[in-house]
């Protein structure tokens, strides 16, 4: 069975570069190495084994290493935790993410390696309610990806991941960034900081 935490702000902030006191209070706290990626909204996966310092693009870690823990960095995008009997993923989701079907991309992954059965959980992110973007921007959203459709001009990316992803049980914490001052969010405030989603085997 997989292990997986969330933080908030009260921990303190991961964002880059990495606060190392607070990285080793984690991996204290995790028990494993802790493994980081370089996150810019692609759909770029990397299998990793080992801790590695990945300096390419990467918003999804894949590991079949029970000894090595993967970590996505959040404000108001979706940390999206994947696992399977064999298998954790990181993912990071946002508005580019969900477009570009890097949770796709991943469970499909995963499923090459042999995972039977891919199950996930959604951490603390804006919520579809909160998250408001152009008309225009909406509009071209909505018409490929129709569940993310919420009041006017607004995104529920939780709606839109579901709806890529419907062999895959997705559990929803619920948690809003921007309605709950216990989490960072760069949409209310124009934060730097980052919680983060960890998960290991």
């Amino acid at each position: 069975m997989a292990r997986l935490l969330f933080t908030a702000r009260e921990f303190g902030s991961l964002s880059d570069p990495i606060n190392q006191k607070l990285s080793h209070q984690l991996e204290v706290l995790v028990g494993k190495p802790l493994q980081f990626m370089h996150q810019t909204h692609s759909n770029n996966l990397h299998l990793v084994n080992k801790v590695e310092a990945i300096k390419e693009d990467t918003d999804s870690l894949i590991t079949d290493n029970k000894d090595l823990a993967l970590v996505v960095r959040v404000a108001d995008c979706i940390p999206l935790l994947l696992y399977s009997t064999n298998l954790v993923a990181a993912v990071h989701v946002g508005r580019k993410g969900l477009v570009n079907e890097v949770a796709v991309k991943t469970v499909e992954k995963m499923q090459s390696l042999g995972a039977e059965k891919v199950s996930g959980v959604v951490g603390p992110h804006i919520c579809g309610d909160c998250y408001e973007v152009g008309t225009e921007m909406a509009d071209q959203i909505m018409k490929s990806h129709p569940a993310t459709a919420g009041k006017k001009a607004h995104l529920n990316l939780f709606a839109g991941l579901k709806e890529q992803l419907p062999n895959v049980d997705l559990e929803n914490v619920g948690i809003c960034t921007m309605e709950k001052s216990q989490y960072f969010s760069y949409r209310k405030a124009d934060e730097s900081g980052r919680q983060v989603g960890v998960i290991s085997l």
